[in-house]
């Protein structure tokens, strides 16, 4: 009987401190769903940043419009703040990949596809903050509708992350090529996830470039006629995503499913971070389920809902910038 008290003695102190150590971890950063509330206050705009540089308006293409700005974490070398030459050749040869050191992220800058800069202040705190946390941070301004639709904003994030993964720009700002991820919010958050689900598709990609982590915040993935439906959008969002989608109407444009994450998603596809409110004009259904097409493609997912109206970068209080951050360290390493 002793014997046997004690073993169940041990087994319930073990049990206990598993409890205690599931208490005290983080917010995990798998395959899993989360539900919270958030503050009303954005976390990255209350900070002051030491040691952070911005490097700003550094060319990634001949339009006014492809430009973006570098944030740099403290410990960068000082001449970190050169700006390497945005038409140099990328190096084709594997065996000239560099031996950088830190991670980095691409940034990209919501506003229903028609407005918006990288220059705001909540996305240029949001910039230094990820710097702050050690990523080095490119925060991209891109073509806008209706002067330039579909698929120009698209296009232009995707010659931005081609020009983050020149060796040139490497070397400057100190980046490991094999650690690199995206973070967008709303407008930005489609772009980014629609780089990531088509990302098998691109030269870089056959030749080891690959975005290995996306954070995805109020992102809309259909913009089919599916987001006409009763649960849809607003009329007046409607109207701004045919504006951007260069079309009359939604039953004849073959751009809508062109720009919706939904319809790409591969087995390639990377991890991804979502974060989605319960009641803000995105529908919530639009993450729910992308969340599903990517599970079903083995795509790991960490899914928050958040409770209330906050959307894209306004759902970032504190602890939802700690847990992307956690996200991205846990992806990027």
């Amino acid at each position: 009987m002793g014997t046997a008290r004690r073993s169940l003695l041990a087994v319930a102190g073990v049990l206990v401190a598993l409890v205690s150590l599931a208490a005290c971890s983080p917010d995990p950063t798998g395959d899993r769903n989360a539900t919270v509330t958030t503050d009303p206050v954005i976390y990255p705009l209350s900070l002051r940043y030491h040691g952070v540089d911005v490097v700003a308006d550094v060319p990634y293409g001949a339009d006014p419009l492809q430009r973006l700005d570098v944030c740099l974490p403290p410990d960068s070398e000082p001449d970190a703040t050169a700006t390497p030459t945005p038409t140099a050749a990328a190096t084709p040869d594997t065996a000239a990949r560099t031996a950088a050191s830190r991670p980095a992220v691409m940034m990209i800058h919501g506003g229903s596809w028609s407005h918006g800069d990288k220059a705001t202040a909540a996305y240029r705190s949001v910039c230094r903050y990820l710097a702050s946390e050690g990523f080095v941070t490119f925060n991209v301004d891109y073509r806008l509708a209706p002067t330039d639709p579909f698929p120009a904003g698209y296009d232009d994030v995707r010659r931005a992350l081609d020009w983050v993964f020149r060796t040139s720009t490497l070397t400057t700002y100190d980046v490991d090529r094999d650690r690199v991820g995206l973070f967008g919010g709303s407008a930005g958050g489609n772009l980014a996830a629609l780089l990531a689900v088509t990302d098998h598709d691109s030269p870089a990609f056959a030749d080891g470039d690959r975005i290995r982590a996306v954070v995805d915040l109020s992102g809309p993935t259909n913009l089919t006629s599916r987001s006409t439906e009763a649960d849809g959008v607003s009329a007046s969002f409607q109207r701004k995503q045919l504006l951007y989608l260069g079309c009359r109407t939604y039953t004849q444009c073959p751009a809508a499913e062109q720009a919706s994450p939904e319809y790409h998603v591969t087995a390639d596809t990377p991890p991804f971070f979502i974060g989605h409110s319960t009641d803000e004009f995105i529908p919530l259904w639009e993450s729910q389920e992308f969340v599903s097409t990517l599970r079903s493609h083995d795509v790991p997912v960490t899914f928050v809902q958040v409770q209330g109206t906050a959307h894209s970068i306004a759902q970032l209080d504190e602890a939802m910038s700690k847990r992307v951050v956690a996200f991205l360290r846990d992806r990027l390493g």
